[in-house]
């Protein structure tokens, strides 16, 4: 910890918990704390505003892709704590519910997409006494933030886009996303599919043609590839996912009409009418 140009402005890492001060003046004040995903932790003096986002200019800066450039900022007047969300694509939610602008409480949970977000008054112990107890940082995909190219799927059908990285022979990682869920992750290296994670769902979505609007996708730069294990060339694989819901579909029909024949068949029963008075 050092002083830089006489300003109060510091910062120091123990055992992975990176803590981080903004510059204040000499008076002596007390600070409240935020939390970032039990890992970070940004102290709050009175008087301060934290900005949030995926650009590295930010105060707090979370590498994720669904996180907005400039996302959210939270400011504390001494006495009182106010998140303000900045138009985000995704939100900030307090307690479950997305919020503008709220004055939020200690007791109150903050999310910013899957990112978890505590304020504090009190250092933890463990913190002040270097006992060990701290937790280990958690690991993260280290991502190139550099977005290739990101919209909705609701123009054009996602097989489409995925024959189109073929032919470029473009290579990234292509992240879809089923309004705040994340979706299957496609690795394309060289034009080529060689890893999918998270895909369930990736066959129906790829024989839709249409969309709705909460469909997304986004396409990043990769520098770590998983191990191929798509080992058939792209366009065959594709093939096989489109066939393998016809194939459940005509099971489908195929069962419904077996169906119908084993059931038992409806006679109508005529009523003679009743017999004329002579």
């Amino acid at each position: 910890m050092g002083a830089l140009d006489g300003a109060r402005t510091w910062g120091f890492l123990v055992k992975g918990f990176v803590i981080v001060e903004n510059t204040v003046d000499d008076q002596v004040v007390s600070s409240a704390y935020l939390v970032v995903d039990g890992e970070a932790i940004y102290e709050l003096p009175p008087q301060a505003v934290l900005s949030i986002g995926r650009l590295d200019t930010n105060d707090i800066v979370l590498d994720d892709y669904r996180v907005s450039r400039e996302h959210a900022m939270i400011k504390f007047s001494g006495t009182e704590f106010t998140l303000i969300d900045l138009a985000s694509t995704h939100g900030t939610l307090v307690n479950g519910e997305r919020i503008d602008r709220v004055v939020v409480q200690l007791t109150d949970k903050i999310n910013i997409v899957s990112h978890e977000l505590n304020l504090i008054l009190d250092l933890p112990p463990e913190l002040l006494t270097a006992s060990g107890r701290i937790p280990q940082i958690k690991k993260s995909r280290r991502m190139d933030r550099r977005l290739k190219f990101f919209g909705g799927l609701n123009e054009f059908a996602l097989i489409t886009l995925v024959q189109f990285l073929n032919q470029e022979k473009q290579s990234g990682l292509l992240l879809l996303e089923r309004g705040q869920q994340p979706g299957p992750r496609i690795y394309i290296k060289d034009g080529e599919i060689i890893h999918v994670a998270q895909g369930e769902g990736l066959a129906e979505l790829l024989v839709r043609q249409n969309h709705d609007e909460t469909l997304f996708f986004y396409f990043h730069h990769e520098v770590e590839f998983p191990e191929r294990t798509i080992l058939e060339a792209t366009p065959n694989y594709l093939m096989s996912l489109c066939h393998s819901i016809d194939e459940k579909e005509r099971q489908k029909l195929n069962g419904e009409a077996e169906r119908a024949m084993k059931a038992p068949a409806r006679t109508s029963q005529i009523v003679p009418p009743p017999p004329v008075p002579w």
